[in-house]
């Protein structure tokens, strides 16, 4: 996950007289909504589309965002004269159905593929991202700092998965009391002309309130 904070982080003074930011959900919602209409949207349509060239562009331009381009050194695609992510776009491409039920499998199926491409790296993460930009819900995104603030031990997807879905239950209301305010603050966001009735498809979605919790454990793990 990056930080790309849209508004005033909330202060507050520690027991110690240190200062504390303080990240709600109302916060991590709208910085939520800008990060996806500024970035993550174009990724998920171009990888829709049915041009390879530009379903390479996406994945470039996402694992830039999400910082997890190094690691996929090039040499094991310079190597068999391929072009930047192909090993990783072919084995997208064939996935099947994803639901609740088989999520994690496929996530762990199409980890250890993508490592074999690439020298057995670690591409937990990044295997995550990846598949989130392509099918979204039901997958979660795997990160250090959403991991530390859910306590899951380093690597354990199956941990991490069941983690987040009690917090999820546990701060489902919370959640989509944030997402709900965001219909209302259309004016905020880098599409300030956005349709309401586009603007609450989205933030009603699952995956986008999913993301939200996302955010505010990643701004948790940070802190």
């Amino acid at each position: 996950m990056v930080d790309t904070p849209c508004m005033p982080s909330i202060k507050m003074l520690g027991i110690l007289g240190e200062r504390v930011t303080i990240r709600t959900f109302d916060f991590c919602a709208l910085q939520f909504l800008n990060q996806w209409l500024e970035k993550e949207a174009s990724y998920c349509k171009s990888l829709a589309s049915s041009d390879i060239a530009t379903q390479r562009q996406a994945l470039g331009a996402a694992g830039a965002h999400f910082r997890v381009a190094r690691n996929l050194p090039r040499k094991y695609e310079s190597e068999r004269s391929l072009q930047r992510y192909q090993p990783v776009l072919n084995i997208l491409n064939e996935l099947g159905s994803v639901t609740p039920s088989n999520m994690v499998e496929i996530v762990e199926n199409t980890r250890q593929r993508i490592s074999s491409e690439y020298g057995q790296r670690n591409v937990l993460s990044l295997t995550t991202k990846f598949l989130w930009l392509k099918i979204k819900s039901p997958v979660r995104i795997y990160d250090r700092q959403a991991r530390v603030a859910l306590g899951t031990p380093d690597g354990d997807f199956v941990a991490f998965n069941n983690a987040f879905t009690a917090k999820y239950a546990e701060s489902q209301d919370q959640i989509e009391k944030a997402c709900g305010k965001l219909v209302d603050m259309a004016s905020y966001s880098v599409r300030p002309n956005m349709q309401q009735a586009e603007l609450r498809d989205l933030v009603s979605s699952q995956w986008f309130k999913e993301r939200v919790l996302d955010i505010y454990l990643w701004n948790q793990g940070n802190a």
